[in-house]
């Protein structure tokens, strides 16, 4: 995937100011090649933060809890297993996976003044592209938790099969569009062509990307993912 240097710009400029807490410390746990690595590593030192380098279970032993952490929803068993220190005591950001309520809420009992996000985005939307916020005190929600809103640069389009909007409540292929869509795939112009479409909605020459996941409106505003196109 060829993602160019003002989309990730652009994903910093709204990481900066949506996760107030990257300006202190961050743990960074994951590979360099992951994307989860552009929000752990890049927002702190865009923001001011520092970002300390270390493996999830030694991360206890090196220093203090961090204040700011990105992570997938399957790291949350391994965080409980681990002591307080390992988890972030301001934002958790949660990605790469479907977050549901029953896996949050044993980690989010014993941390309930961290704020959670869900976000959600494929690499070729620029690491994330909706976030869906948990402040400390909102109740932890049964089933899958909401993906949320699309940033301020980003569309989201859900769509019927004719590429019409179907309305909250109906499930739909999602569409992604705005300054964070990538260029494409290297050397594939067959497959750039079939994911990454012409934008009915934007102006002349905008594109959209055909995520294949389906997903809905819920009737109180955020976008709630629903499953893949090809299962």
């Amino acid at each position: 995937v060829v993602v160019e240097h003002r989309s990730v710009g652009a994903y910093l400029q709204r990481a900066r100011h949506a996760y107030p807490d990257a300006s202190g410390t961050a743990l960074l746990h994951s590979r360099i090649a992951f994307d989860l690595t552009v929000t752990a590593l890049y927002t702190p030192l865009v923001s001011g933060g520092c970002v300390r380098l270390a493996d999830l279970k030694d991360a206890p032993v090196t220093s203090g809890a961090p204040d700011f952490m990105k992570a997938t929803p399957s790291h949350l068993a391994l965080l409980e297993s681990l002591p307080d220190t390992a988890s972030p005591t301001g934002t958790l950001v949660l990605g790469g996976e479907q977050l549901l309520g029953e896996t949050l809420a044993p980690w989010r009992e014993c941390h309930p003044d961290v704020t959670v996000v869900n976000a959600y985005g494929p690499t070729e939307a620029t690491v994330n592209c909706t976030d869906f916020t948990l402040p400390p005190g909102a109740p932890t929600p049964t089933g899958p938790v909401p993906i949320g809103r699309p940033f301020w640069n980003t569309q989201a389009y859900v769509l019927d099969a004719a590429l019409l909007p179907v309305p909250p409540g109906v499930a739909g292929e999602l569409y992604i569009a705005g300054t964070g869509l990538a260029r494409g795939y290297l050397g594939r112009p067959d497959m750039t062509a079939e994911r990454f479409t012409a934008n009915p909605f934007g102006g002349p020459g905008s594109r959209m990307y055909r995520t294949g996941d389906i997903a809905m409106w819920g009737a109180d505003g955020p976008l709630r993912y629903v499953g893949r196109a090809d299962q």
